[in-house]
């Protein structure tokens, strides 16, 4: 009789699906998926320009996100790290240059969650991991956006 193969796929991280996983870190992850979610398809959908593909790549930030979540949270700011995270999946989905090389904080990113989606400073400041005082250095040391940052979408309301 035969047995099948697992995949030889080696995973350095555990996943917070993983069976045996902590309780608590899986509460937490779902805790912070269900509060930043909404805020990241926002983001992802002005600067991708459909929400269709916002939502996959969001999706796909999210996932990489739970594999690496015990890690992240040993970390001194897990919402700046997941923030990079999206911005990094967003870009790739967009096919730019890494516009933010590093741990810099991206300005650009600030202007569309402040000018194109016109977020509140305290509610734009959480999504990218930031303080208020760190969100509004990146957000006036950018200058004004490009018009075209945000594809040809219009202006919405807050998200």
């Amino acid at each position: 009789m035969m047995t099948p193969q697992q995949p030889a796929v080696a995973s350095p991280l555990p996943s917070v699906y993983q069976a045996g996983g902590d309780r608590t870190a899986v509460i937490a992850f779902r805790a912070f998926r269900d509060m930043y979610r909404a805020g990241y398809v926002a983001y992802a959908t002005a600067r991708l320009g459909t929400h269709e593909l916002a939502e996959r790549v969001v999706e796909d930030s999210l996932t990489a996100l739970a594999v690496r979540w015990s890690a992240t949270l040993g970390c001194s700011h897990p919402a700046a790290m997941a923030w990079r995270l999206l911005a990094a999946c967003v870009d790739d989905a967009e096919g730019t240059p890494l516009p933010c090389p590093g741990d810099r904080i991206c300005g650009s990113d600030a202007h569309v969650l402040r000018d194109h989606l016109r977020m509140d400073i305290g509610r734009a400041s959480d999504l990218m991991g930031l303080t208020r005082g760190e969100f509004l250095v990146a957000l006036h040391s950018a200058g004004r956006p490009a018009v075209e940052c945000c594809g040809n979408q219009q202006p919405s309301g807050a998200a």
